[in-house]
């Protein structure tokens, strides 16, 4: 334990000395897209540490998660399914440095979808229906809608589902007419509205976070939290969601009650 203990300390001082760290994210768009909403964030942390900031993510949302697992990123922007997948086996595998702030009290939600012209009104409806969903380890377009089908008993009643990675290509191939119904976040929602209609919105589920990993040295950690909980940071954030307002403080306990959600439905 010692040695561990040691190792930790020196691994925390190179970090100190390292004139370039790594950003990791889930990617929730085309990862080119998800680079340039991060790029003023990174670019406000780089200046506050004095750290060059290189941004990263993985192939899909499985090898981004065991990324984060690892400690392959020194900093990320996390979703909360994600985060919990990742600290599974180690929870203090990424320290919690502040989260998404919204007009919704740092929550947002999960919806499911159809084409504004379908016959569908209701969760009732979608019994012997085709159904879509992103990333088997998606919050927004899996574990919620999932619960939500599972609430109302539906989810044993679908024709056939699928997954199909991203919430733009759920929305889309809704659209088109490929699958009846699909999960995605509501704001990806809102932006097809022309072509979608809702048909049942989620619970409150907290934000996205921005993490270190366990040997990120606590001495930065703080200065990043500190520099991120200021407010006047309207540009960095709506250039990552338009909903966004700011950050605001979170711990682990703040996403036990979607663990549990996860749990029940793995």
């Amino acid at each position: 334990m010692k040695v561990i203990f040691i190792l930790i300390i020196f691994l925390s001082n190179l970090l100190l000395c390292a004139q370039s760290i790594s950003f990791g994210a889930i990617s929730t768009v085309q990862n080119s897209i998800m680079q340039k909403k991060l790029t003023p964030l990174m670019d406000y942390i780089s200046a506050t540490i004095k750290k060059d900031i290189k941004f990263k993510t993985g192939i899909d949302y499985i090898d981004t998660i065991e990324k984060f697992q690892k400690g392959e990123y020194d900093l990320g922007y996390i979703g909360p399914a994600p985060y919990i997948l990742a600290t599974q086996k180690n929870k203090n595998a990424l320290k919690i440095i502040v989260g998404l702030n919204n007009k919704n009290n740092g929550n947002f939600h999960s919806v499911i979808v159809v084409r504004k012209n379908s016959s569908i009104n209701s969760m009732d409806d979608l019994k012997n229906k085709t159904f879509a969903f992103g990333s088997p380890k998606s919050t927004l377009s899996f574990f919620i809608p999932m619960d939500m089908l599972k609430k109302q008993k539906i989810d044993k009643e679908l024709k056939e589902h699928v997954f199909l990675g991203k919430h733009d290509k759920v929305a889309k191939f809704v659209i088109m007419g490929r699958y009846d119904a699909g999960g995605i976040k509501e704001s990806v929602a809102k932006k097809y509205s022309k072509y979608l209609k809702i048909i049942a919105k989620s619970q409150d589920i907290p934000d996205f976070l921005i993490v270190a990993n366990e040997k990120f040295p606590d001495e930065l950690v703080e200065k990043i939290k500190k520099a991120l909980l200021k407010p006047n940071l309207q540009k960095i954030v709506e250039s990552i969601k338009p909903s966004a307002i700011g950050f605001r403080e979170r711990k682990r306990e703040d996403y036990l009650k979607l663990k549990e959600i996860m749990d029940k439905i793995e």
